[in-house]
């Protein structure tokens, strides 16, 4: 864990502070943060880890959902946790069908409370604004 904080986790840290940078978070585990979900995936880490230690306030936009290691869990379910994460954008590549299903799960998702909405809310679309 110091390893990862003190050499790999730096350049995102200098990033973050200093920028508006958008910041890919990926679908690898880092079982010392959080054993059970990916990074892309992991409230904790994005909410403890990127968006508090780091103090980012820069767009998080995962890796592809359409990746295995994504797609692997079910659409739905990366996507509803993805956003549920608070990460701000969630690309779909190679099937355009994946990206009406994933709407769907989304809108499902909110509909019945499964998605916090004020991380919802302090999500996108300010942080979207500095990329016009």
């Amino acid at each position: 864990m110091k390893l990862l904080r003190a050499h790999d986790r730096k350049p995102f840290q200098d990033v973050s502070k200093h920028s508006d940078a958008a910041i890919m978070p990926s679908h690898v585990i880092l079982a010392e943060l959080d054993a059970e979900y990916p990074v892309s995936f992991s409230r904790k880490i994005v909410q403890q880890v990127a968006r508090g230690e780091r103090g980012s306030q820069g767009l998080l936009v995962t890796d592809g959902l359409t990746m295995g290691a994504a797609c692997n869990r079910g659409l739905c379910d990366a996507t509803v946790r993805a956003l549920g994460a608070g990460v701000d954008l969630l690309p779909i590549a190679f099937d355009q069908d994946k990206y009406f299903d994933a709407m769907h799960c989304a809108q499902q998702a909110a509909q019945c409370g499964a998605l916090d909405r004020p991380v919802l809310e302090r999500s996108s679309a300010r942080r979207l604004q500095s990329f016009r």
